[in-house]
């Protein structure tokens, strides 16, 4: 029974920060958020309102109290309680992520009829408004009994969702329609818990809670397993991303160095082939300037003999060899070869020496004559 007056203890605290870390998740202005003590999900926490001062414990202490309020007051209310609900998914959404890797969707709603309805007459005046806010995967250890499959399941109807309370509050609304709503008929709402479990995923109708408990660990486990297959397709999908854009680059990074290496290897054949040239150059120039000297020498020195076959005498060029022949007097001049040509005329002087006994034959010749 503790749990029936701890909400109004909370909901009435002078300073949220008295209410205990190990209850506490949050706390504003206007409400502060704790965990249930019996949560029917990974995550189930309870949004409590914080009492206004101008209001009286029993015009809160439950849903049908608050829309007994002025419109506009009521309204504010429950839209700064989404507000704050807001905030408690988003860190329930951090939860998720930092212990399975991934999110799913939260229920903020409220009970048409709370449990607290049931509680003992001499503390039912000790209840007070609360808003559930709780991960869908209904996977608590508390939910094992049909009230507690009925009562959140967010479709049945016994479940009103926040947002859904708040558009009764919209001007297009008949007042009429408004204070049917607000009216809460409990019997048409206790019939609601008393069908067959349904599930809160596909609506599926079970004869045992067992049975349905069962089948909602199981569609959750399918859920943590499509997740884990998206995470082992998003990293493959990554690496091969990544593989491609290295390829890529690999590709690029040859692509930009293959023509520049390409024209260094062919300037440095060039530059191979041009060095032997310039080697050989010298060489070249040097017989070249051998062969121009000895070709210089031969025209500027001793004028060619041309020697008739079978005359005897030598070439000058056999007698700058050592060879000293004799001469004879009688072929002193050239005849051409052909008829026409003028005879050239032979220097006597330019011949070489005869021998003395040569010479003393020709004085003897030349005295005679």
């Amino acid at each position: 029974m503790a749990n029936i007056t701890i909400m109004r203890t909370y909901a009435m605290v002078p300073d949220p920060t008295m209410v205990p870390d190990m209850f506490r998740i949050c706390h504003t202005d206007t409400s502060v958020t704790v965990s249930d003590l019996y949560p029917k999900s990974i995550y189930h926490y309870l949004v409590i309102p914080r009492l206004p001062p101008t209001l009286k414990p029993e015009q809160m202490q439950d849903l049908r109290a608050l829309l007994c309020l002025p419109r506009e007051q009521a309204r504010g209310i429950l839209v700064r309680l989404r507000e704050d609900a807001l905030a408690t998914v988003k860190l329930i959404e951090g939860e998720m992520m930092r212990q399975y890797g991934f999110t799913w969707p939260c229920h903020m709603g409220f009970h048409a009829i709370p449990t607290l309805e049931y509680v003992p007459v001499p503390l039912k005046h000790l209840k007070h408004l609360h808003l559930h806010v709780i991960s869908s995967d209904f996977t608590g250890q508390y939910y094992k009994e049909k009230k507690h499959v009925n009562s959140f399941h967010p479709r049945l109807g016994f479940f009103l969702p926040i947002d859904e309370v708040i558009r009764w509050f919209d001007p297009d609304i008949a007042p009429t329609w408004f204070a049917m709503k607000a009216a809460i008929d409990k019997d048409e709402y206790m019939a609601l818990l008393k069908t067959d479990p349904l599930c809160p995923h596909c609506d599926e109708q079970f004869r045992s809670v067992a049975k349905l408990t069962r089948h909602v660990n199981y569609v959750f486990r399918q859920k943590k397993e499509e997740h884990r297959k998206r995470q082992e397709e998003s990293r493959t999908m990554l690496a091969v991303l990544e593989a491609a854009a290295a390829a890529e680059r690999s590709a690029e990074e040859s692509n930009g160095a293959g023509p520049s290496e390409a024209a260094s290897g062919s300037n440095a054949n060039a530059a191979g082939a041009e060095a032997p040239a310039a080697q050989d150059a010298p060489q070249n120039v040097a017989a070249a300037s051998t062969e121009t000297e000895l070709a210089s020498d031969a025209s500027v020195g001793e004028p060619a003999v041309e020697v008739a076959e079978g005359s005897g005498v030598q070439s000058v060029e056999d007698a700058g060899a050592g060879a000293s022949a004799p001469v004879e007097v009688g072929q002193k001049r050239k005849h051409s070869e052909t008829q026409d040509d003028t005879p050239e005329v032979l220097d006597a002087n330019a011949l070489p020496d005869p021998s003395p006994a040569k010479r003393h034959q020709l004085d003897n010749t030349a005295s005679s004559s």
